[in-house]
């Protein structure tokens, strides 16, 4: 049996591309970020007029403030996302790659939040949980390819589709 270097060896690395914060209050939020430095673009699903998250990618990694309705829209597990519950995504370099993570943690008793899931935006998407509970989303290139007239990026950092104003 290899030790665990050994497997960490093998595995394809998992590059860290966004940060997803649940906040309580939207504003409240925006404001402590944009005095850390960071510019802010707002998001919101198809067809909802309201803001339910804004997306910064101006330092480094993309970090998203996400309302708890927002959230709950790509992460229908229960119990969902609530405010104060930071979650990290990390991209792998295919849904071949993405599946082996999940079975390798679950068949290893880890936490599986959401099982692997073409998304709408053209990305496999699965979410486990660490030991201490925070969510870590993984993506990949959907096998699928991304659906005719469908976003390539994730919601949570992609620019709003658009909408009459």
């Amino acid at each position: 049996m290899p030790t665990i270097g050994v497997l960490w060896f093998h595995r394809p690395v998992a590059v860290v591309v966004q940060v997803n914060f649940v906040v309580a209050d939207l504003e409240r939020s925006r404001d402590f970020y944009q005095r850390l430095g960071f510019s802010f673009r707002s998001r919101s699903r198809l067809g909802v007029d309201a803001v339910e998250a804004w997306v910064a990618d101006n330092g480094g990694v993309t970090v998203v403030l996400h309302s708890p309705e927002f959230a709950r829209w790509w992460d229908a597990a229960t119990p969902g996302p609530t405010s104060g519950g930071p979650q990290i995504d990390l991209e792998l370099e295919s849904a071949d790659a993405l599946q082996a993570v999940v079975d390798d943690l679950h068949t290893a008793g880890g936490t599986i939040g959401k099982e692997p899931t073409d998304m709408t935006w053209g990305q496999r998407f699965a979410i486990v949980v660490d030991p201490d509970g925070y969510r870590i989303g993984l993506k990949a290139p959907s096998p699928k390819g991304a659906p005719p007239g469908s976003q390539t990026e994730s919601p949570p950092a992609s620019q709003p589709q658009s909408q009459p104003d």
